[in-house]
């Protein structure tokens, strides 16, 4: 029997019989059956309607929402459904009808009501109904950023900041100003919003000096503690693993080239170079936490976190980590908002920068003159296709995405799934590259690496023809014949590059990283790059993980390859989306080639993520 049929005949067994239509469209799956059989168990009075709401607010946060938009929610699921159309037959209420229904019900708490004298599954919002745990994570993410917003951080080294100090060190470090920009030099702007405010944000796409910045953040800090004779206890951290080390590097760089123009001094280097980036889970786990006051309530003894890669960052990790900061500390989230939120519910990157008006918008948001948005482009050359390519996907402009992709082969290279010489060619690069690796994980893992690094397909999906899995077992087979008598460790043949899948804190490893299988003297190891160099460890102490040959555009953010090939299923796939494409086409640093057929760009570029949060509003009200 089909898996899914399986699945479905499970949840329908145990569902008030009103929901077996939503079961069988696919629509509710088991584990929001299973919610909402324990919850009919204990208000046996609820109604089939109010049944039916609290399964879409647990489907909507397994998709991603923080909430369910009432007026929206038929369309919605239909959008997201695997069979699309599966939802347009059902009877769906009117957001009036949904309103009125669930406004007088025991399971809902209304927001702007007292409390209830009990907690309740449910809680209304307007049109917007969240389960509980989400709309409080939502209200603290606000109450946090808002307090936050109305007060400057604490003295740098116990010592008040003053107007001239403050001018004199960002003066110096931002003396060459951001040459490319048209207008104010934002990068400095970004810096000192930094320093003045307990919360601030630096946004901007790739290559637009936001690494700069913050190494001149971590720079000035320092520089301003020292006037006062402390020091800044500062923590740099990121989603995952691969994106904390790519922080690490390019933080170190940018310190090194500070040190060899003078702005900073050999012991301010060595001091900025120690603080290590690790993972936010890491961070808010680890040891070290405070306890401050009575209550018991303890917070990272930190004075100052950054925070890259933001748009992965999931509504309730933001919400811990706001919790676990000491009230005084400054938080600076670094980030694209226009790259994919996280798996998990929100897209706090995107609600925290709020409407283009931000600096011109509402006064009273509390995140008015908090956030800088850095537009010029250093990575890029300004006839950089890639560049211009990313820029048509991010503002959804079909004509020119076409543009760039119909031209003569150069940066960008358009193949079509029906050009099967294109393919092959394609396909021969792909695999020559993994062919590579394996010869050169034998005698120099160094080098295997690099390659590991420098051509990398990018799957929209696991599944099909053009899915990580496809494309994946394709390179396994070549390098398997090529290699049939290498040495294997565990059943992995030398020379197989891997990607870490789950947190490993006991062995420093973290979903995300990646390295390669290759010989040592002590036999095969797994060579992973980190902070500190090349560790080569067993296979056995990886814990989880995945062949790397191929990846899901999900997992390469935080990533850069020389050579990114982005793979596309046919168009009605419920996961193209604008901002899945534009992290993809972002991924490649020389070249990027795009495997899809005309319909699915279309598609992809045309439709915007639409998840349903309330965040963004409550921040920037009125915008």
């Amino acid at each position: 029997m089909d898996e899914d049929l399986v699945v479905r005949s499970s949840a329908w067994s145990s569902a008030p019989d009103p929901l077996h239509p939503f079961i069988e469209a696919g629509v509710l799956e088991q584990v929001d059956v299973h919610l909402v059989g324990r919850v009919s168990r204990l208000a046996p009075d609820a109604t089939a309607l109010e049944l039916l709401a609290l399964g879409l607010a647990s489907r909507a946060t397994r998709n991603g929402h923080v909430c369910v938009d009432l007026d929206q929610i038929g369309g919605l699921v239909d959008r997201e459904s695997g069979d699309r159309g599966a939802a347009e037959g059902l009877d769906w209420p009117t957001g009036d009808r949904w309103e009125q229904v669930l406004a007088t019900s025991d399971l809902v708490t209304l927001e702007d009501a007292a409390a209830p004298e009990r907690l309740r599954p449910l809680v209304l919002h307007g049109r917007r109904l969240y389960l509980q745990r989400y709309w409080a994570h939502e209200l603290e993410v606000t109450r946090q950023l808002t307090e936050r917003s109305q007060s400057s951080g604490a003295p740098f080294g116990g010592v008040p900041l003053l107007e001239g100090d403050v001018d004199e060190v960002l003066g110096a470090l931002f003396a060459d100003g951001d040459a490319d920009a048209s207008g104010p030099d934002l990068q400095r702007r970004a810096a000192e919003r930094a320093i003045r405010h307990r919360i601030s944000v630096v946004a901007g796409g790739p290559g637009t000096g936001k690494t700069h910045t913050v190494a001149r953040i971590l720079a000035a800090a320092q520089l301003l503690a020292g006037r006062g004779g402390g020091e800044v206890r500062i923590a740099l951290a990121a989603p995952t693993g691969k994106a904390a080390m790519r922080m690490r590097t390019a933080v170190v760089a940018r310190v090194e080239a500070m040190l060899a123009e003078g702005l900073v001094d050999t012991d301010l280097a060595a001091r900025l170079v120690a603080t290590e980036p690790g993972t936010l889970h890491r961070l808010l786990m680890g040891p070290g936490r405070g306890r401050r006051g009575d209550d018991g309530t303890t917070f990272l003894p930190v004075d100052l976190v950054i925070v890259d890669e933001t748009s992965m960052v999931a509504l309730p990790l933001m919400a811990r980590l706001l919790d676990a900061l000491r009230p005084d500390a400054r938080l600076v989230l670094v980030g694209d908002p226009d790259q994919l939120a996280s798996i998990e519910a929100g897209t706090v990157m995107s609600d925290v920068v709020g409407p283009d008006t931000r600096d011109a918008g509402p006064p009273g948001a509390p995140l008015h003159g908090r956030v800088t948005e850095l537009t010029a482009r250093h990575r890029f050359a300004e006839d950089s296709e890639i560049a211009e390519l990313a820029e048509a996907v991010r503002r959804g402009d079909l004509p020119a995405a076409f543009d760039v992709l119909r031209r003569p082969e150069g940066e960008v290279s358009w193949v079509r799934p029906d050009d099967e010489a294109a393919l092959d060619m394609l396909r021969a690069e792909v695999t020559t590259s993994a062919l590579a690796v394996a010869a050169a994980a034998a005698v120099d893992p160094e080098a295997a690496l690099d390659e590991a690094e420098r051509i990398k397909v990018l799957a929209a999906t696991r599944f099909g023809a053009f899915g990580r899995f496809a494309w994946s077992d394709r390179v396994e087979r070549v390098v398997a014949a090529a290699f049939a008598d290498a040495p294997r460790v565990g059943g992995v043949r030398l020379g197989t590059p891997v990607i870490v899948t789950s947190n490993d804190r006991a062995n420093r490893l973290f979903n995300g990283d990646t390295g390669v299988v290759v010989q040592r003297p002590e036999g095969l190891r797994v060579a992973v790059p980190s902070a500190e160099g090349t560790r080569f460890l067993p296979l056995s102490r990886l814990g989880t993980w995945e062949t790397w040959w191929a990846m899901t555009i999900h997992k390469s953010q935080g990533s850069e390859f020389s050579h990114a090939v982005v793979s596309l299923p046919e168009h009605g796939s419920r996961i193209l989306t604008r901002e899945l494409l534009y992290t993809a086409v972002t991924r490649g640093k020389d070249r990027v080639t795009l495997v899809g057929g005309e319909d699915a760009i279309v598609e992809a570029i045309a439709r915007p993520v639409a998840r349903a949060s309330g965040l963004r509003d409550r921040l920037w009200p009125d915008a």
